[in-house]
């Protein structure tokens, strides 16, 4: 059985109701978590109750989340999709250099690991809260651009 690389989660209609009320149980615990599996009680590791609490928010917010192993390579359809962009778009940055790519053997297709989309993300958001705080501090001076 293949593993998918990216896997979507979103809450049904009828699940979002759960999940807004696991987030704020959640959220008004003491960040440690006991869960009862199989009849066994089990202490869950802070990494999981993170994770559970940042799952558990984008959830209940209405939102889906993308599981993803940083290990992992995308092709780039997938990358478009992590990054909100067009393929072509990727492709573009895999030309320019800003994203690395290998070829698969014998073939024409690329895999794009995950982490260097991620950084790509990161580097971008970053540049756009900059330019944001940049235009915020002009308005506030009363400067026109």
């Amino acid at each position: 059985m293949a593993t998918r690389v990216v896997s979507e989660i979103r809450a049904s209609g009828g699940e979002r109701l759960q999940v807004v009320e696991v987030n704020e149980l959640i959220h008004d615990g003491s960040g440690s978590m006991r869960v009862l599996v199989g009849g066994e009680e089990l202490e869950l590791p802070p990494s999981l109750v993170r994770l559970l609490m940042v799952g558990a928010g984008a959830l209940s917010d209405g939102d889906s989340l993308a599981v993803v192993s940083e290990q992992a390579e995308l092709s780039p359809a997938e990358a478009a999709k992590l990054l909100g962009v067009s393929r072509q778009y990727v492709d573009r940055l895999v030309a320019n250099g800003l994203l690395p790519a290998r070829q698969l053997p014998g073939s024409r297709y690329r895999k794009i690991p995950v982490r260097d989309v991620l950084a790509h993300r990161t580097a971008k958001d970053a540049k756009r809260a900059g330019i944001d705080s940049i235009l915020d501090a002009a308005d506030q001076a009363g400067l026109s651009y």
